[in-house]
């Protein structure tokens, strides 16, 4: 009896262990419910995601040569996703990366800020779809899965990546209506992320005139041409010395919930040099420089479509994230086999025209002729008319949701 009662008191003792073992490797041992997501954790995210946004946008720049347009919040909400499955070291990685807390009350109250900031609505058509397509063989963790699609990070659908290539690789670009660079299916699993923009200014530029105008670069030299939306309308403009860049802002959508950011370089300094010095303060002071004009300002920006496809997994091997595409162990907490992706791809879309909710009050003729109320190095106008930034922001939390960068002429 004794010794009956000795071993059952070893096979405990090595159970318990064992399950502290796998609790302590495993990342997934939380319950949503434990938190109490009451502190306002807006300032912390905001400033985690920047770092994070900005080391997308000067990877993305120098391979794209400054002509895209992609969308890091969505980039960062599956990067989080990915990492909430990963092995210990590399979950760590990643967190590290995008600047998550290892707190998983507070990572979950970053998650519901990220996943809030779009949503359907008749006058802002944004379309958001962040999906991971995992073979039909693989057994899926429930703790990820439920973690990730409670949270809105991902959908997780199945298709025969394994057993039939060809019928997965027309499901993907059907999926994403568009080409699909660096398209890899050795592993179990893709990454898919599809962004597309046509919104509604609160503003109308309906009253603008467009023509066929030159395209210039820095330089001066005239190197093709675009369609300039041309209106005088009173707008919140901003600078920063530092950068040698001013801004303008246009609300988007009812109660100018988003807002458009667009930022031309002022002089004759290389674009490219200054992406590559921005950090997340100027980011914030560009924002907290924005002030309104007592008057009308001459704009002039491109009417256009823009379309972006990024590997997205070559961008963040510029970030050192390897271990994700080159070792299957890594996301073993998300499926078994592991889920190992091999193909991490965004598109994004943007459309640029007049359309808007309401129109611009007539202003007074003395009105052209006042002060403008602004830093006097911005002048009267803002003219977009040679290489230039733009983003498109959640007005409540300065997220960004669609960052681009123009260098050419033609999107159309």
């Amino acid at each position: 009896m004794t010794k009956i009662i000795l071993v059952l008191f070893v096979v405990c003792c090595v159970v318990q262990i064992s399950t502290q073992q796998n609790q302590q490797v495993s990342p997934l041992t939380y319950d949503s419910r434990w938190c109490n997501n009451n502190q306002d954790i807006t300032n912390e995210y905001r400033t985690s995601i920047y770092k994070f946004i900005l080391q997308l946008f000067k990877s993305i720049a120098v391979r794209s040569n400054l002509n895209f347009v992609f969308s890091p919040n969505s980039i960062w909400i599956i990067v989080a996703a990915i990492a909430e499955g990963a092995d210990s070291l590399t979950q760590q990685k990643l967190f590290q990366l995008l600047s998550l807390p290892n707190d998983p009350c507070i990572r979950q109250a970053y998650y519901q800020l990220a996943t809030t900031r779009v949503f359907p609505s008749n006058d802002v058509n944004i379309k958001n779809t962040r999906l991971c397509l995992i073979d039909d063989g693989a057994t899926l963790s429930p703790t990820w899965y439920d973690l990730v699609t409670k949270n809105s990070l991902l959908e997780v659908a199945r298709v025969p990546i394994k057993n039939n290539q060809e019928a997965a690789a027309t499901e993907i670009k059907t999926i994403m209506s568009s080409h699909v660079p660096g398209l890899n299916l050795s592993g179990n699993s893709v990454l898919l992320d599809k962004m597309d923009y046509n919104g509604l200014w609160t503003t109308a530029f309906a009253d603008a005139v467009i023509e066929q105008a030159p395209f210039y670069n820095l330089q001066g030299e005239a190197i093709g041409a675009v369609d300039i939306m041309r209106v005088q309308r009173r707008a919140r403009m901003g600078y920063n010395e530092k950068l040698r860049i001013k801004i303008i802002e246009f609300p988007v959508g009812s109660d100018e919930r988003y807002r458009m950011l667009f930022g031309v370089i002022i002089g004759n300094e290389d674009l490219t040099s200054i992406v590559a010095g921005v950090d997340d303060n100027h980011v914030f002071e560009l924002i907290e420089s924005l002030r309104p004009s007592l008057v009308p300002i001459n704009v002039a920006i491109p009417r256009m479509v823009i379309t972006s496809e990024i590997d997205m997994r070559v961008i963040l091997k510029d970030l050192a994230v390897n271990e994700l595409w080159t070792d299957p162990a890594v996301t073993r907490y998300i499926s078994n086999p592991p889920a190992h992706p091999t193909t991490f791809v965004q598109h994004a879309s943007l459309v640029l025209n007049t359309t808007g909710l309401e129109y611009a009050p007539p202003e007074p003729e003395s009105a052209y002729n006042a002060r403008t109320g602004l830093h006097p190095i911005l002048g009267r106008d803002f003219i977009a008319d040679r290489p230039f930034v733009f983003g498109l922001f959640d007005a409540k939390t300065w997220t960004c949701l669609l960052a681009s960068a123009i260098t050419q002429p033609t999107y159309t």
